[in-house]
C-alpha cells in the first residue's frame, strides 16, 4: 500500500492566495515547517467534521467558485486523505443534500473557506490527528 500520493488543487490566484493564508497561519500556530500536504489534510478533516447542509451551502457559495481557477497546483501528503475525501463525498450524497458526485476540487475549496473560519483549537486537533498519520 502506498504511504503517500499526490491531490490536485485547480485554484484562482485567490485560490492560490487562500490556500498559502491558511498555510501561513498553520504553520504560525504549530511554528513547524510544515508540508503543504499537511495543510490540505488538516482543512479536510476540519471539512470532513461538518454538516453536509453546511458543506452544500458552501459549494454554492460565490467564494467556492471564486476561489476555483485554471492554475493546477499538487501537494503530496499521506494517502489517507483519499478516504476522507471519499467519506465526505460519500455523506454528502447519503444526505440528500447534494445530487449526484462533487468535483474533488471543490471539496478542497471548502475546505479552505472553513479552515479560515475555524478556531485555533479545532485547527490544532486536527493537526495532531494529521501529524499522528503522517509520521
Amino acid at each position: 500500500m502506498r504511504t503517500s500520493r499526490t491531490y490536485k488543487l485547480q485554484l484562482s490566484e485567490k485560490g492560490v492566495d487562500q490556500f498559502l493564508a491558511c498555510h501561513c497561519r498553520l504553520a504560525r500556530m504549530t511554528r513547524e515547517f510544515i508540508s503543504y500536504g499537511t495543510t490540505l489534510h488538516v482543512a479536510m478533516s476540519i471539512l470532513d467534521g461538518c454538516d453536509p447542509a453546511e458543506i452544500v451551502a458552501e459549494l454554492e457559495s460565490p467564494l467556492c467558485g471564486a476561489l476555483g481557477g485554471p492554475s493546477f497546483r499538487f501537494v503530496g501528503t499521506t494517502s489517507r486523505l483519499a478516504n476522507i475525501v471519499d467519506r465526505i463525498a460519500s455523506r454528502l450524497i447519503e444526505s440528500g443534500e447534494c445530487g449526484g458526485g462533487v468535483a474533488t476540487w471543490r471539496l478542497y475549496n471548502v475546505a479552505l473557506i472553513m479552515f479560515l473560519a475555524s478556531e485555533d483549537r479545532e485547527l490544532q486537533s486536527a493537526y495532531r490527528k494529521a501529524a499522528l498519520i503522517t509520521t
